[in-house]
């Protein structure tokens, strides 16, 4: 069984401590280590409790058998360590784990709470304005630790949000050992083998969209947010702002192409069916409620102006109701997880 208890805030000492190459720093000295923890990292981070997470206890069994002693893992898109806890609370030999994200707010609740476990590092991927790029994983890694190497990568939940998929891949080549593996589970690939009726889970927010949206243009006590349905390009900027949170669905046949394209050999891949709550995953909703129903009383990131207090109550209402209306009298709803292994 694996263990899912939150960590210790004590220094890892003993048979567990684990020592990272020299001119490696665990910590880097960048302005993100410094910052309070953010509200926002906190909530996502309550979402690990949440029963549809048990989607990484596949992951995280099949992490435990590659590793040996002093390996390293590389989490990437680990945010705030969700994986990584529930791996380093199941070994009881020394190995490394590099959480890389491309949120600062993410990776400063990681460093909250494993500060003092010396087995644990962070680097954030910053996004690169001029280039309109993120930082790749070899542009974050200082030498020491590429030449070193890591046996095993993991992205559990984030591989669909990648634009540059093949540059993405591979610099995952340049700090996987000859021989590591490349560990993906992901619930928003298009997976020709899933079983009918499981839902792709964030394309239900475009059904909550939906509901919304008819609830909006009929209720009275939503009048205010009807001028910006009628607007079609109001409307498109707000789908372009949700399909960054919440993107558009690809293939499974895109990503083992890719895969193979950049170095690697798909291994295996399979399904599993994780079935979430729905008063879990309208939490999650909720929390990224400027992603799911911005048209609902705007977004700095289109009109320039926030919403209200009153419009984000308004947003979580309608997140509910539009839940409660696609999944009458359910407790929770069947969703598709696809799992690959590739070997570099």
């Amino acid at each position: 069984m694996i263990v899912t208890s939150p960590p210790t805030t004590d220094t890892v000492v003993g048979p567990t401590a684990f020592r990272w190459p020299t001119g490696f720093d665990r910590i880097p000295n960048q302005s993100w280590t410094r910052e309070p923890v953010d509200e926002f990292g906190l909530n996502y981070d309550s979402v690990g409790a949440h029963g549809w997470y048990a989607n990484l206890e596949p992951t995280v069994a099949e992490v435990l058998s590659a590793l040996n002693e002093n390996d390293i893992l590389v989490d990437y898109s680990g945010g705030t360590g969700l994986l990584t806890k529930r791996v380093l609370a199941n070994v009881n030999y020394p190995i490394g784990a590099l959480n890389v994200d491309a949120s600062p707010k993410f990776l400063r609740v990681a460093l909250e709470t494993s500060r003092n476990d010396e087995r644990v590092a962070f680097r954030l991927l910053k996004w690169l304005k001029d280039e309109q790029r993120l930082q790749l994983l070899d542009e974050v890694v200082e030498q020491p630790l590429l030449d070193q190497g890591a046996q095993v990568l993991v992205s559990a939940n984030a591989i669909h949000l990648y634009n540059n998929l093949a540059e993405t891949l591979t610099s995952w080549t340049h700090i996987l050992r000859p021989g590591g593996l490349a560990l993906i589970c992901s619930a928003n690939l298009r997976n020709p083998n899933c079983r009918p009726g499981d839902w792709i889970i964030d394309e239900t927010v475009a059904k909550v969209n939906e509901i919304a949206a008819e609830l909006v243009a009929r209720e009275p006590a939503f009048e205010e947010y009807r001028d910006v349905l009628e607007d079609g390009q109001r409307m498109a900027s707000h789908a372009k702002l949700r399909e960054k949170v919440f993107v558009p669905v690809r293939p499974l046949a895109e990503y083992l192409d890719t895969f193979t394209d950049t170095g690697f050999s798909v291994l295996h891949t399979f399904t599993s069916t994780i079935h979430a709550r729905v008063d879990e995953w309208c939490e999650l909703l909720q929390t990224y409620h400027d992603g799911v129903l911005s048209w609902v009383g705007g977004s700095s990131k289109v009109e320039g102006q926030p919403p209200t207090e009153k419009a984000i109550k308004d947003r979580h209402f309608l997140i509910r109701y539009g839940l409660e209306k696609l999944f009458p009298g359910q407790d929770a709803f069947p969703c598709n997880w696809t799992y690959i292994t590739c070997r570099r």
